[in-house]
């Protein structure tokens, strides 16, 4: 080989030890990368896929990434790079059925064998169109006749002496009344006692064994949390006992609801869940993921009589106070005060001759009333109660809404331009 070829050769070996080593020095002053644990779906300098490290592949990896990768990871991984898992690290793997047992199925299981399906003869007034005429010519007198329908709801037991409780409305003017469990047990049901403030109703069975939900103890419920209705929608389409189970959150709570109907009927601090409740699901119970009871499904917003995700339900701690009074004085004492209000108007305040329009003129008082006992008469102007500026009429209906017998109300009322101080101890509701 001529000298200049000799040259080139040596010049081009001794090239590329030099740029080996230089290239050798400045990959050992790389600092060492430390990548975080890689859990679920996630691509590290990858293409694509569910878990590729250091790769520009596609592929799909079924377990985490740890250790130090030897080289890129591309295609189908059944494991860690470092070979020890097939599904992630050890002791990480969960068995099908561990996965399915969840917070919700657990919850399910302590609550559904106590739902129940109410099944209710009820005598509903009709009256024969073909007599209308006769009616109205006063040729005969007009009557009412009563047939029996069927109706159909959910309750749930609530103590092993077989109380239960479900909406007022599924049972009203019931003349029969079936409760059947969902072991297929079925009881007549006696009736003991209606709240209608409240749209519940209490009942009784006797039975041996009977499964018990527990109502939730605390006031905690949060906004987002789970929600789980139970109860027996569309029953009397269904060939079985078990009752039927939806899934939501708790999407609002203390919701405020005036009935749309021609009754006065309202609801205050309801439960709102988007749980599916159907006809049929009414009385039945809302649960949370311990298995606790925390409301009794009572109505939904709907046009089409449906589920559309916007449901209601009276909180527990309502339930428990109606139930502690029917065990101890045999009914609900609804709480009352013994007085009629007017809100004051311009007319009344020029008739009082009164200048500050906050307050409620006492029309009637009710001899021997808390009202009355309280030193309340007509002609007095209440101006707050509980603390607050008395310029609403909600504001006392809701205190007397959420209060029990035997609680204290204060107020400052006003006589003859003097404003004095004094307490009322709220009392049973009397009959009118």
């Amino acid at each position: 080989m001529s000298r200049r070829w000799t040259g080139i050769v040596a010049g081009l070996v001794l090239g590329g030890l030099l740029a080996g080593g230089l290239l050798a020095v400045r990959y050992r002053g790389l600092p060492e990368l430390h990548w975080p644990r890689l859990e679920g779906r996630t691509s590290v300098n990858g293409g694509g896929g569910d878990s590729s490290a250091n790769g520009g592949g596609s592929g799909i990896s079924s377990g985490n990434t740890s250790g130090n990768s030897s080289g890129n990871t591309s295609g189908n991984s059944s494991g860690n790079t470092s070979g020890n898992s097939s599904g992630g690290t050890a002791g990480d793997t969960l068995t099908l059925g561990q996965e399915r047992d969840n917070a919700i199925v657990r919850a399910t299981q302590k609550v559904a064998p106590a739902v129940v399906s109410i099944n209710v003869i009820q005598a509903q007034a009709m009256r024969s169109r073909n007599m209308d005429l006769w009616v109205r010519l006063g040729l005969i007198p007009e009557r009412e006749y009563y047939r029996q329908v069927a109706n159909i709801g959910s309750g749930v037991i609530l103590s092993d002496d077989g109380y239960i409780v479900t909406n007022l409305h599924v049972i009203q003017g019931a003349v029969q009344v079936v409760v059947t469990l969902s072991d297929g047990r079925q009881y007549q049901a006696r009736l003991v006692d209606e709240i209608d403030v409240y749209d519940l109703a209490v009942l009784q069975i006797t039975g041996e064994d009977l499964p018990v939900a527990l109502l939730d103890e605390g006031d905690d419920l949060q906004i987002g949390e789970w929600a789980i209705a139970i109860g027996s929608p569309y029953g009397y389409l269904l060939a079985d006992t078990q009752p039927t189970v939806t899934v939501g959150v708790i999407s609002a709570l203390n919701r405020d609801i005036k009935s749309s109907g021609d009754n006065d009927q309202f609801y205050l601090g309801m439960i709102q869940t988007d749980a599916a409740i159907n006809p049929g699901n009414s009385g039945g119970p809302l649960v949370n993921t311990e298995g606790k009871v925390v409301g009794i499904n009572t109505f939904i917003f709907s046009d089409t009589g449906g589920s559309v995700g916007i449901g209601f339900a009276v909180p527990a701690s309502r339930v428990r106070t109606v139930l502690d009074e029917v065990r101890q004085f045999g009914h609900f004492r609804e709480p009352g005060l013994g007085f009629h209000l007017l809100k004051l108007t311009p007319g009344l305040m020029q008739q009082m001759q009164v200048s500050d329009p906050v307050g409620f003129l006492v029309v009637r008082v009710e001899t021997n009333s808390p009202a009355w006992q309280a030193g309340l008469r007509p002609g007095d102007i209440l101006r707050e109660v509980a603390g607050v500026p008395f310029d609403s009429a909600d504001i006392l209906r809701r205190l007397v809404y959420e209060a029990n017998v035997d609680d204290r109300l204060w107020f400052v009322a006003e006589r003859k331009g003097e404003r004095w101080t004094g307490q009322i101890v709220i009392g049973e509701q009397q009959e009118q």
